[in-house]
């Protein structure tokens, strides 16, 4: 009776064991692939789907130290440099952990051309969840172009769940977008069992990783799902039968010729090694072209202000570094409008209590790539001043 006993604790144990040790694996190898533990950025292999973003927003919530998440668009995401680790907030966090903030973790949450809806819902989902202590918010001075009004929510299919249809509609989030799939009919008596095997489904994910990310293990793992690995393996080995033979070949796209500022031979160079076609340069007098405040992305700014003042989340704006140079030299920008919308982009802030930081003109031209998206140097150079200005608010924090 005594050795069964103690073979029933072993084997509980056992169990026990194995659930902690293959969930932590699950949640660090997964998290790890994702790379969200080394600088992780958009633009490295993981599309700005809700599915990564609910993942990343996991992770950084897990984590420890003083937690500050940047938001922003292409420039905090880092589109001009080619390395994650050359992006502001990877030299933010350098800057901080080598001065008043050891305990720094700086996430970057810039959506390549996100909107200000975009980044007020990012925000938003940020408080919900309790993820981070301060939030770093970056705003483009082409925000509130009427170019840019043309598509005020870029990220439409993370968002729309949680919209109402009055924001659907005032945003222009595209008719098939729905928040889920109506429910189906099932015949009797089937609901009460599919119920139970959905609820045993969801609770299982829940608690333990390895299920919960099993489409996630696979693909890293065996390149997708194992039986259909493994018949694919088996139809080479046997049969000589690759995959795509029975897939008829497709018509080549025709793409449209890459801007010279987008070949990958000039992606990560200074503005001036490579010529500015019309079409480029048109592009950019559109949207520095800012000629109203009255637009529903400015709405959405204002309402972004109010949201961090109204939840007393320690916030900071700052306003992106502008490359006048390129905008003056091809007469791209009226600065009489430019310096007005400055001041009401400014009393927005303001007026809620929140720092605004106008690093507009604080970069200089030789660190761009374009208008605005900075070379290495021009992050590094953001990164020291955003660790200059943030320094009295997080010691009024009384963060040691």
């Amino acid at each position: 009776m005594r050795q069964k006993t103690v073979g029933s604790i072993t084997f509980i144990v056992s169990l026990v064991l194995f659930f902690f040790i293959t969930n932590s694996l699950a949640l660090w190898y997964v998290f790890h692939q994702m790379g969200f533990d080394s600088d992780f950025r958009f633009a490295d292999g993981a599309h700005v789907k809700s599915d990564v973003l609910d993942l990343y927003m996991e992770y950084v919530a897990g984590q420890g130290g003083y937690k500050i998440a940047v938001i922003g668009d292409s420039v905090v995401q880092g589109a001009g440099v080619a390395d994650r680790g050359q992006t502001i907030t990877a030299y933010l966090q350098d800057e901080l952990c080598g001065s008043y903030l050891k305990s720094a973790r700086v996430f970057n949450f810039g959506l390549p051309g996100g909107r200000p809806a975009d980044l007020y819902l990012t925000v938003k989902k940020l408080h919900e969840a309790g993820a981070v202590q301060m939030v770093v918010v970056n705003i483009s001075y082409p925000f509130f172009s009427a170019e840019m009004t043309k598509t005020p929510l870029l990220y439409f299919k993370v968002w729309a769940p949680g919209l109402s249809a009055e924001e659907k509609q005032e945003l222009k989030v595209p008719a098939g977008i729905t928040p889920a799939q109506a429910p189906q009919t099932v015949p009797a008596g089937i609901g009460g069992v599919q119920d139970i095997e959905n609820n045993i489904q969801k609770t299982v994910s829940r608690y333990w990783a390895v299920y919960r990310f099993r489409q996630e293990l696979n693909r890293y793992l065996f390149g997708g799902q194992p039986a259909v690995q493994g018949k694919a393996y088996l139809d080479l080995a046997l049969h000589g039968i690759t995959p795509d033979a029975a897939q008829p070949a497709e018509e080549p796209l025709l793409e449209e010729p890459l801007s010279e500022k987008d070949k990958p031979e000039n992606r990560y160079k200074v503005w001036f090694s490579f010529p500015w076609s019309d079409k480029d340069r048109e592009h950019l007098k559109n949207v520095f072209n800012v000629t109203e405040e009255d637009n529903v992305n400015f709405k959405y700014y204002r309402k972004l202000c109010r949201y961090l003042a109204e939840n007393n989340i320690q916030a900071v704006i700052f306003m992106s570094p502008v490359n006048h140079s390129l905008l003056q030299h091809y007469g791209l920008i009226d600065y009489s409008s430019y310096a007005d919308n400055t001041g009401l982009i400014e009393q927005v802030a303001d007026g809620s209590g929140i720092m605004l930081l106008n690093y507009q003109e604080a970069v200089s031209p030789d660190l761009f790539h374009d208008s605005m998206h900075m070379l290495d140097g021009g992050n590094a150079l953001t990164a020291g001043l955003l660790r200059r200005d943030l320094q009295p608010l997080i010691e009024g924090a009384a963060v040691q």
